[in-house]
């Protein structure tokens, strides 16, 4: 009771009548019993004086005589009196009704959550602040909480019943059926996606949009059959001898004379980067395979590249008169457009072949383009010009990467785009770029280039529109809060390109997918896990999405590049760096010569993985790199589960064994041939060429060292990726 004169009153008079008859009770026995009398507590005067105030004050505040408790249950009400003796009031009992659970007891109407459900009696001291001074009658409502009856349809069906007050969680085992993969739980047992995952605790929350009109719902097992993901392990090219290609230009100039540098086109942040235009060449390639020989081919040639195209050493774009077979590269398959990659920066020669062996591996298993490639001898004008890698150029093509192509004005919207994610766009003209907002994720670039052909303004701004609608997507599935679905449901994007709500979606898997290819994604984040390359959130990180009429409209990762700068060959744009364990002892070995600071190994020196320890070899580096289309999805289980899967498949297929067995294997069969590249560019070997680069580039002699710390680097980034993969799972 708050402040309540009227009960006061009440227990005052009680008190006062209590003592007077105590008193006068003890003094009957005392004298019966011919004892002394005991002083009572208050004498007869007092609690007469007592009473007669209490009785004046009561004509103000009325004397109450008893309290009453309406317990209201649902549409019926039960009035419940005071216990005079005992100051308790008895509860009814309740009966739920249908689809409810009785929580207890509330002091409001509509409450789903009350208190003291099992209680037979509250004591008025309990109850004594629901009484409104000089009331005498207060009430008590029955609270109901929702209670949902769900059953999952197994061979032996369960029924669990859930309520969302006690959030119950479904103790049901992920059901099993061999040949298929268990997807998740989904109230149309023919669906093909479901619409609660099988990590999802099953509480009230989970199926409260599902429940019928009674309150229930079926929840059906949904199973995908397991189609075989085998890996199929590149077949890379390891013949005895190696092929060569012979240059000739017209009037023999130089490909990098200054007079085939574009005046009004150039490259760079500060268009610092020169580009050249073709020349006319003849093409004779020889030493391959049987039926691999070209003789006085029609060409033009000329340097190609971003920075690489400083260096002295020029990677070269070849581009035939016609369609032209080159040494059985993907199948001996014909392309007018052919890559010869330098590889001035590494000391290996290797690094752009492991990265290619790897994509080639994981990506074309899953159906997706990676260039071919393979070691060639290269003259210029019948001047010995290097050791080269042979590649394929990047482009729209049914036999490279295949998604239509856009060939005049006129031509809609719906055809394929081949993207790179850019960070030189701003050299691209401006029908070829365009720029995406990511929102508060960290982004080195936000610009991309369009590689093939623009054909009309309708495309450029329908491309960038989808990108940015993709990226959104993306973003608010696996960033924004979907708790509630019917007031933040997931999004996805229309055939026009534009970001919608979707309330059909009921998961940011779902969300993601309905955008992006995830095999894709999956496969080339392996791969840049792997290669640590720097470069991944500045350029050549390319994607393809087939926007036509018959197109799946899904972002997809693709044509994976340039990776002579990755596979630790940049230490200050990667996670995990080497130290070299003791240098004194190698040069007490007999490996190592030191002068002053330096230090070179000897000639005939081989580098073993105990010289070196290597720290944050579990770290992640894609996952937490600049690149948001990698970077975005490191918070998804689900997204490691698929790496997860992917990751044991290629360890189980042999992939990172053959990878590394694949460095060994060229770097001894092409002994001579390497040795001869570098008495030609001797600057390229022993030398920091990009300050980033390890100190441990100086120490080496021959190429054959810097293979055997590639290897080294590569087995042992491998084996700390199986560990942090696995602490992800």
């Amino acid at each position: 009771m708050k402040n309540s004169k009227s009960r006061l009153t009440l227990s005052c008079l009680f008190l006062a009548s209590l003592m007077s008859a105590t008193a006068c009770s003890s003094a009957k026995e005392n004298s019966s019993n011919n004892e002394s009398s005991i002083d009572s507590s208050i004498s007869q005067s007092e609690a007469t004086s007592v009473s007669s105030s209490i009785v004046e004050s009561s004509k103000e505040n009325p004397i109450i005589e008893s309290y009453k408790i309406i317990f209201v249950i649902g549409d019926k009400q039960v009035k419940v009196e005071e216990d005079k003796e005992k100051h308790t009031f008895a509860v009814p009992e309740v009966t739920a009704p249908a689809h409810r659970r009785f929580t207890g007891w509330s002091r409001n109407v509509g409450a789903e959550f009350g208190s003291n459900a099992d209680k037979k009696e509250f004591s008025l001291e309990e109850l004594k602040d629901l009484f409104e001074e000089g009331k005498d009658t207060a009430t008590l409502y029955a609270a109901f909480c929702k209670v949902a009856s769900v059953t999952f349809v197994l061979d032996t069906p369960k029924t669990v019943e859930l309520d969302q007050i006690l959030l119950n969680v479904a103790d049901i085992a992920n059901p099993a059926k061999e040949g298929f993969d268990f997807l998740g739980w989904n109230t149309n047992k023919d669906a093909a996606s479901v619409q609660i995952s099988p990590r999802t605790d099953i509480n009230y929350d989970v199926v409260k949009d599902l429940l019928d009109a009674n309150c229930s719902v079926s929840l059906y097992p949904i199973f995908r059959e397991v189609v075989s993901s085998a890996i199929t392990l590149h077949k890379y090219f390891e013949s005895e001898t190696m092929p060569t290609i012979n240059i000739a230009t017209e009037g023999g100039i130089a490909i990098d004379d200054r007079s085939l540098i574009n005046p009004d086109e150039h490259k760079g942040m500060m268009g610092e980067i020169p580009v050249y235009n073709y020349v006319g060449a003849t093409i004779n390639v020889s030493g391959g395979e049987e039926g691999t020989d070209i003789v006085d081919a029609a060409a033009q040639v000329k340097v190609r590249g971003n920075y690489t195209s400083t260096y002295a050493k020029k990677p070269i774009r070849l581009k035939f008169g016609s369609k032209t077979s080159m040494l059985g590269l993907n199948s001996g398959k014909k392309f007018k457009s052919w890559v010869l990659l330098a590889e001035w920066k590494d000391p290996s020669l290797l690094r752009n072949s492991v990265a290619d062996f790897l994509g080639n591996t994981l990506l074309e298993s899953d159906g997706f383009y990676c260039t071919d490639y393979r070691f060639v001898k290269v003259y210029i004008n019948n001047s010995y010009n290097g050791v080269y890698v042979l590649a394929e150029q990047q482009q729209i093509d049914k036999d490279r990467v295949n998604i239509p192509e856009s060939k005049v004005e006129t031509d809609g919207v719906d055809t394929g785009y081949l993207l790179e994610y850019d960070g030189y766009y701003k050299s691209e003209p401006e029908i070829q770029r365009f720029e995406v907002s990511y929102n508060s994720v960290n982004a080195r670039n936000k610009g991309f280039s369009i590689t093939n052909d623009i054909m009309n303004q309708a495309q450029h701004d329908y491309i960038a529109k989808v990108v940015q609608s993709i990226w959104s997507v993306t973003y608010d599935a696996l960033k924004n809060n979907h708790s509630n679905l019917a007031s933040a449901p997931y999004h996805t994007m229309n055939s026009n390109g534009d970001y919608v709500a979707d309330t059909s979606i009921k998961s940011a898997k779902e969300a993601v997918e309905s955008v992006i290819d995830l095999k894709s994604l999956v496969n080339m984040y392996i791969l840049n896990e792997i290669c640590e390359d720097s470069d991944i959130g500045w350029s050549s990180f390319n994607f393809s999405i087939d926007m036509s009429n018959t197109g799946n409209k899904l972002l997809t990762y693709n044509a994976p590049w340039d990776f002579d700068y990755a596979l630790g060959n940049n230490v200050s744009g990667s996670a995990m760096k080497p130290t070299m364990v003791n240098q004194n002892q190698m040069v007490s070995d007999g490996r190592l010569t030191r002068s002053g600071n330096s230090y070179k190994l000897t000639s005939t020196a081989r580098l073993k993985a105990s010289d070196f320890t290597f720290s944050n070899k579990n770290t992640l580096f894609a996952a937490t790199s600049d690149n948001p289309w990698f970077s975005v999805f490191s918070g998804a289980s689900w997204f490691w589960e698929m790496v997860n899967e992917r990751w044991d498949a290629a360890v189980n297929a042999g992939v990172f064994t053959k990878a590394s067995e694949m460095i060994d294997t060229l770097s001894d069969l092409y002994v001579n041939d390497f040795k001869e590249n570098f008495t030609k560019w001797s600057q390229a070997m022993g030398k920091k060429i990009d300050m980033n680069q390890s100190d441990y580039v100086t120490y080496f002699v021959n190429q054959r060292q810097a293979a055997d710390m590639l290897k080294i680097w590569l087995d042992t980034r491998v084996e700390g990726l199986s560990t942090a993969f696995a602490a992800k799972k």
